[in-house]
């Protein structure tokens, strides 16, 4: 083996790793007196492994190592089997058709995020397809291409197990009450509205290389956090440990302490309008119980 660079954490080191496997250069990660050291296994690679490794230390935040943990396949035969059961229980429930019924939007986008997660994943054309279907372009190129989808389908873009993970089980926190409470009508307005926001923001601010969920998330927690005080009388309720929890991550996002990259303008553009939604929708209804 053939030592590269060593790091004082782990995340860095296995992201380097699984950039450099999908370079075709064999690795491993390894601690060594309580630095985390990535080693070739060939000696013919290391020329390219350094001149990878320099621009990875230059440049950690690059969207092309944030991606590699899923471009390199590695985490998806390790869940198959736990995912399939998973699948199986859910799709015996009593409860799986009421629960369709109830929250078809909250199901659909779910279902949406986890087929692009899954045509990001199975291979390298499938991937192509998404990167020039569902990215978001600038302005200009949108106005020559009339793709205006595009301003919606980042929010489908994850790039990570944990990434996916983390957006999906907001979305269904947040998105079901709402649509349980307040209809479909609303959660798709404030879907589109928040989502808009956020990457429409995003883009303008920090350029087209940008995915996921996590400003809608931001948006649906204000827009729920907001409810809950404008209108308790709703039943709506976040706890203040959570509201806390999300602004506290909003502030570290902005701080740039992280290993990865963040979205940090579609999370506040999001937040805003969710709060500015809950606003909105506050005084409609105080309006529609006023003319009762």
């Amino acid at each position: 083996m053939q030592m590269l660079v060593c790091f004082s954490r782990p995340q860095p080191a296995h992201m380097l790793m699984d950039y450099l496997t999908a370079q075709r250069i064999s690795s491993i990660v390894r601690e060594v007196e309580g630095q985390y050291c990535v080693e070739l296994e060939h000696e013919h690679d290391m020329a390219q492994a350094k001149a990878i490794t320099e621009h990875f230390v230059d440049a950690p935040n690059d969207p092309r190592y944030q991606a590699a943990s899923w471009d390199n396949g590695s985490v998806d035969n390790s869940i198959t089997a736990a995912s399939k059961q998973s699948t199986q229980r859910w799709l015996k429930s009593p409860n799986t058709i009421a629960q369709l019924r109830m929250f078809p939007l909250t199901y659909l986008v779910l279902t949406l995020n986890i087929i692009v997660f899954a045509l990001m994943s199975v291979s390298y054309e499938t991937r192509l397809w998404v990167d020039s279907h569902l990215f978001i372009v600038p302005f200009n190129e949108l106005q020559q291409t009339s793709q205006w989808w595009r301003l919606l389908t980042p929010d489908f873009l994850h790039f990570s197990l944990l990434h996916i993970a983390f957006n999906l089980l907001w979305w269904w926190i947040l998105a079901r009450p709402i649509e349980q409470y307040l209809g479909k009508v609303s959660l798709i307005i404030t879907f589109i509205i928040i989502s808009l926001s956020a990457n429409i923001g995003q883009l303008y601010f920090g350029g087209p290389n940008f995915g996921g969920m996590s400003g809608v998330v931001y948006g649906l927690l204000g827009f729920t956090w907001w409810l809950g005080w404008l209108k308790p009388q709703w039943g709506f309720k976040v706890q203040p440990q959570i509201v806390g929890f999300m602004l506290v991550w909003l502030v570290i996002g902005y701080a740039d302490v992280l290993f990865v990259s963040m979205a940090n303008t579609a999370h506040t553009l999001g937040l805003v309008s969710g709060c500015l939604l809950a606003l909105l929708w506050s005084v409609i209804g105080s309006r529609l119980e006023a003319k009762r």
